[in-house]
């Protein structure tokens, strides 16, 4: 970063970069400068965010100083592996706060592990969190908990404090496929007129917002950053914000007859303007209080913001596009396994019901 413009604030180990504007925490750890975006042009929120830079940096020296004491608990490898993760400039906010989050039920679920030393933790007293773990958590929330832990003492073996990992030959759970719930074609109109009217001052563009999602199939933090650029004549470019989409990789999504009068709309009739910019193509960044308040109006079934993806992804199904080609338009990389295995059975019924058509 030598070749960057910096200039000093009045808070200690907050800069600002000339060139663009934006600040950066300047930390030391273990004798070594750490560099971090704070992602943002605005002084008030940078301090607010090299608060928990300067936390982070603490908390991973505090963990260091506890294995050279030779005090490394289960709790202390926990830390250490948050630390790497948070520190990790790779990983979105988001992903750190899950992490954090699976660590906290790891220990909900079995608290005298904290204070454990690691070489006493033997692969019964695994089995058994796992067991209580499995039957506490999702199917898929167990896997991650049991991913995590491994994880966390694999940072024992690398400090040479177990030889082996005490999770090893635990087994993952199957996770069991999730029910799709979702609005049908009548009730997801009577939503957004519900919506639309409703008289708020955030009450037509939070309508804007269940729309481009179910038009797109995009996910709601991956809109938040959807700007004018990326509309072209036939097409949507979903990038994501400073740190991507979920894949890392842009992607295109054809436009549907719905998002182009959608998007006709919001050009003929523009809405105001998020942060003092005229570029975002939608005007708030969430909608989901909203989404409650009409579907309790309604007497409809309480969607999410993710269940507009599904519900994208059904409806092209339905239509007949195929599964890979939908897993394409959604951010997938596996090449449609993933979707094979949420929506296949759509793509069974919609078999059948072409199968019913054929006569002899």
């Amino acid at each position: 970063m030598a070749n960057k413009k910096w200039q000093k604030t009045k808070t200690q180990f907050l800069l600002r970069n000339t060139d663009s504007g934006r600040f950066y925490a300047r930390l030391y750890r273990e004798g070594r400068e750490v560099w971090k975006s704070l992602k943002t042009d605005v002084y008030s929120v940078a301090v607010a965010r090299l608060g928990k830079e300067v936390k982070t940096v603490k908390q991973a020296t505090k963990s260091a100083e506890a294995v050279e004491s030779g005090r490394t608990t289960v709790e202390t490898l926990a830390d250490q592996y948050l630390d790497a993760v948070r520190l990790d400039v790779g990983i979105k906010p988001s992903m750190v706060l899950y992490r954090e989050e699976i660590v906290t039920a790891i220990f909900k679920v079995w608290p005298e592990l904290k204070n454990l030393h690691p070489r006493s933790v033997t692969t019964a007293q695994c089995q058994e969190w796992a067991n209580r773990h499995a039957a506490a958590y999702s199917g898929t929330r167990y896997n991650n908990a049991l991913d995590t832990l491994r994880l966390i003492f694999n940072k024992g073996i690398e400090q040479g404090l177990i030889f082996s990992n005490p999770v090893n030959g635990i087994a993952k759970k199957a996770p069991s496929r999730k029910h799709l719930d979702l609005p049908s074609r009548e009730e997801f109109t009577k939503v957004i007129a519900s919506m639309r009217t409703a008289g708020g001052g955030y009450s037509i563009p939070c309508a804007d917002l269940v729309e481009f999602l179910a038009y797109s199939g995009c996910r709601v933090d991956e809109s938040r950053h959807i700007e004018w650029s990326d509309i072209e004549a036939d097409a949507i470019w979903i990038k994501g914000g400073s740190t991507g989409t979920k894949s890392k990789e842009r992607r295109r999504v054809p436009m549907i007859e719905a998002m182009r009068a959608l998007l006709n709309d919001l050009r003929d009739t523009p809405r105001y303007r998020r942060s003092g910019r005229d570029n975002y193509v939608l005007s708030v960044r969430e909608c989901q209080k909203s989404i409650d308040r009409a579907c309790a109006e309604l007497g409809i079934k309480r969607f999410t913001h993710h269940d507009l993806r599904h519900l994208f992804a059904t409806r092209c199904i339905e239509s007949g596009v195929d599964i890979p080609t939908v897993s394409r338009w959604i951010g997938h990389r596996d090449g449609g396994a993933l979707a094979m295995k949420t929506y296949g059975h759509l793509r069974d019924e919609h078999s059948q019901a072409m199968a019913a058509k054929v006569i002899f």
